[in-house]
């Protein structure tokens, strides 16, 4: 009876967990869609290797400056443009593809093909840790949602590949930006080397 009442205590639990992980997910994603046009300036750790830049978002599309690399999505055509070589790779990419992409997309891909259960959180911020299925783009994503505004911290994104840490250094809602920037402008890359994979 007491190893029932035990097992009993530890799934209520689990499932409490999970309904507080995927409440701070909702108002997280809520807050992001009321923030309207977003520009979040970053450090992106993976590989052993760490850089900056800032990402542009608009419901669906981005643009995503790297420094070396940028990448532009109008929310159908992708445009992956590679300094070092000189490259502008033009693609249709599949959902998953967008998710790997663009780090915040989390902000809705936890309703699909995700388990989602609190981690170590603090004073300042909610950690959620959502597991993923074997059709999700990643295995496990940790977030950290800030407490007072529900706005992104940080992000970390693991693949049988690849770990990725993202940390967020400034975070700007209410932006306008063109729809024009969302789409690769030859004009401005005219030694580029245009590569239609599509």
């Amino acid at each position: 009876m007491k190893k029932q009442l035990f097992f009993l205590c530890l799934l209520v639990a689990q499932l409490t967990m999970a309904e507080n992980a995927k409440a701070v997910l909702d108002k997280a994603s809520a807050r992001f869609m009321e923030a309207g046009n977003v520009k979040i300036g970053f450090q992106i750790t993976t590989g052993g290797n760490t850089s900056t830049g800032y990402i542009n978002i608009a419901e669906k599309k981005f643009f995503c400056d790297m420094g070396g690399i940028c990448v532009w999505f109008d929310g159908t055509t992708m445009w992956n443009y590679v300094k070092a070589t000189e490259e502008v790779n033009i693609s249709t990419p599949s959902p998953r593809n967008v998710e790997r992409m663009n780090p915040y997309f989390f902000l809705s891909m936890y309703k699909n093909g995700y388990t989602c259960k609190m981690g170590k959180s603090t004073k300042t911020y909610y950690e959620v840790i959502m597991n993923g299925n074997s059709k999700t783009a990643f295995s496990t994503v940790t977030v950290r949602i800030s407490k007072k505004d529900y706005s992104p911290l940080y992000t970390k994104t693991v693949t049988k590949k690849n770990t990725m840490e993202i940390t967020v250094n400034s975070y700007l809602p209410n932006q306008k930006f063109d729809a024009a920037s969302f789409r690769f402008n030859p004009k401005e890359f005219p030694n580029a080397e245009v590569i239609d994979l599509r």
